[in-house]
């Protein structure tokens, strides 16, 4: 009996010595072997710009009027608008150094109608009496395009466009200065720097100093 047993025993123990190789090889992972080597792509070159950089420094702000080659407005008065520059003089200071010994014409003053084709005018004037503070708007046609100039010693000049028909100029005072009346030298050229008219006006606040150029065509 105990050697049916024994027996037994070892063909069970030979039979489980043989199925375990099986059993391993059954288990085991297969190795993939590659086709072929996938070819090595080139290495990124690197780029000098930086978008994004932090800390990158960006060229200085320039504004347009910083560029002293880039044409700006004019407000020298040297345009073809109307004028509008005031030239100081010494004398602008000196108020009442000069007494005017005369009275202001109350009332407006018109210095009559001059024909002129040229297509704009210019006008100047000055304080040709005390420079004591004398100040004046000009009018053309009613509408006001020059507002409160300052009459000094030097002429100062205002370019007038003329419209087809009357053009109506008036220089309207504005006060009477320290010393009184409102006192200046005018003079209207044409296009061409000829004296239209040349005259002077003395008046009271409020009054006017009108001519009229008529451009026919």
């Amino acid at each position: 009996m105990k050697t049916l047993l024994l027996s037994i025993f070892l063909l069970i123990g030979a039979w489980a010595v043989k199925a375990q190789p099986l059993e391993t090889q059954k288990r085991q992972v297969p190795v993939v072997v590659p086709l072929e080597k996938a070819p090595e792509l080139p290495a990124p070159t690197k780029s000098n710009t930086q978008p994004f950089s932090v800390g990158a420094k960006l060229p200085p702000y320039q504004p347009s009027f910083a560029n002293p080659s880039e044409k700006s407005i004019d407000f020298t008065g040297k345009s073809n608008l109307v004028h509008r520059k005031i030239e100081l003089n010494p004398r602008t200071n000196n108020f009442g150094n000069q007494k005017e010994d005369y009275k202001a014409v109350k009332g407006d003053q018109f210095f009559g109608d001059f024909t002129n084709n040229g297509d704009f005018v210019n006008v100047y004037c000055r304080d040709f009496a005390a420079i004591d503070g004398d100040r004046v708007s000009i009018f053309v046609n009613g509408v006001e395009e020059v507002r409160d100039v300052f009459l000094v010693g030097e002429f100062t000049g205002f370019r007038i466009t003329l419209k087809p028909g009357f053009n109506s100029i008036e220089f309207l005072a504005l006060n009477q200065g320290e010393s009184g009346p409102n006192t200046a030298e005018f003079q209207v050229l044409d296009d061409k720097g000829k004296v239209i008219e040349r005259n002077r006006w003395d008046l009271a606040t409020g009054s006017k100093a009108r001519i009229v150029i008529v451009k026919d065509h």
